[in-house]
């Protein structure tokens, strides 16, 4: 399975990864990541019934959600990525990568939780145990708020985020 500059294979960070097919400059846009917008509370239904883990939706708004198609699903997180989402799903090369690369961008750049009402909805508030393997590796995936200070102000400055959380964290 590929596009045009990426292909799905296995992945040494976790289960199925997409790969540069080519080298990619600094500033392309490498996916357009798509899915079924959905709200919170449509995304709890589907978590319910089965239909979704909990770490599937991808927010793009304080209460919308993308039921990713499965490429756009086959994205690992790192802690130190080499592509960010701008905008609502473009996901854009930080740096140039190299052809074979793994393309990975940082989950917590797009997780902004309504912590009463996901708790409300009898779900937690979902972490992951980070194995990226980065040097600065967190350990943890958790949403934007519980990032390093450092590491919170590199993505603002830079704009490496989509523009709901720029909204809420310049």
């Amino acid at each position: 399975m590929s596009t045009s500059l990426i292909i799905i294979e296995h992945s040494p960070i976790a289960g199925m990864g997409a790969f540069a097919l080519q080298d990619i400059p600094q500033g392309a846009v490498v996916h357009h990541m798509v899915g079924e917008v959905a709200t919170f509370d449509e995304m709890i239904v589907r978590v319910h019934a089965g239909a979704e883990a909990a770490s599937d939706p991808f927010q793009i708004e304080d209460d919308l959600f993308l039921d990713l198609e499965e490429t756009s699903r086959t994205f690992n997180h790192s802690c130190n990525p080499n592509a960010y989402v701008r905008g609502n799903n473009e996901l854009v090369a930080l740096r140039p990568i190299s052809k074979g690369e793994e393309i990975t961008f940082d989950y917590s750049t797009t997780m902004k939780y309504d912590a009463e009402k996901i708790l409300a909805s009898g779900h937690d508030l979902w972490t992951c145990t980070c194995i990226c393997g980065a040097e600065n590796c967190r350990g943890i995936i958790d949403e934007f708020k519980t990032l390093p200070q450092e590491r919170q102000d590199y993505y603002v400055t830079h704009r490496y985020m989509p523009d709901f959380m720029l909204r809420h964290y310049r």
